[in-house]
């Protein structure tokens, strides 16, 4: 019955976070052994205990995968089109990340606790990276001069909006839904922050 040679640590873990996302932090062990077609004991070979294999499941990785895109820009394209790649990017992030701290967080995992330091913790971290890229555009003349942090604040907090509520009302968007409304958000955003004209 058991497979734990074919069963590699990524596909576990992919098996343990959908499990705890659809039946929260209680999921049990023994369920998300046999989804894997392994034997309880080989989870427990592998990640140690429950809460280990949780918090490995669904802990956000310290190096969120579009920050390398905000350290690089803005470049020279169309600003608003680079705002829109970097909602799309960050958006399908928030998608992923946003429940499974619910979930970590209804289990009594303080993930404030993981850092060493509060700079390091993976919120702080985003908006001082996004702060920086507003700062530069706006520095090279991209967009009008405002506060980076208002214009991060503004632009994250309507991002994350839409998957802490599809998360607490179990009502879903659909792919095309989500791209307009991340379109509306860029379109207010830039329609705000535009050099050309009065300040709104």
């Amino acid at each position: 019955m058991a497979r734990p040679r074919n069963t590699t640590d990524a596909q576990i873990l992919e098996e343990a976070r959908a499990c705890f996302l659809e039946h929260g932090a209680g999921a049990s062990t023994t369920l998300i052994a046999e989804r894997l077609g392994i034997s309880h004991g080989v989870l427990f070979q592998r990640f140690g205990t429950k809460e280990q294999l949780l918090r490995a499941a669904l802990l956000p990785s310290p190096a969120q995968p579009w920050m390398a895109q905000v350290r690089a820009g803005p470049d020279d394209r169309d600003v608003r089109t680079q705002i829109l790649e970097l909602a799309e990017e960050i958006s399908t992030y928030l998608e992923r990340i946003v429940p499974a701290l619910a979930v970590l967080r209804s289990a009594g995992v303080q993930v404030e606790s993981l850092a060493e330091r509060r700079e390091e913790l993976p919120p702080v971290r985003a908006r001082r990276e996004v702060a920086g890229w507003f700062s530069r555009a706006i520095e090279r003349g991209l967009l009008r001069r405002v506060r980076p942090e208002h214009a991060t604040d503004l632009f994250l907090g309507a991002l994350q909006f839409r998957p802490f509520h599809q998360h607490l009302s179990s009502q879903g968007f659909d792919g095309p839904d989500n791209h307009a409304y991340r379109q509306f958000v860029v379109d207010t955003i830039y329609g705000t922050l535009a050099p050309t004209g009065e300040p709104p």
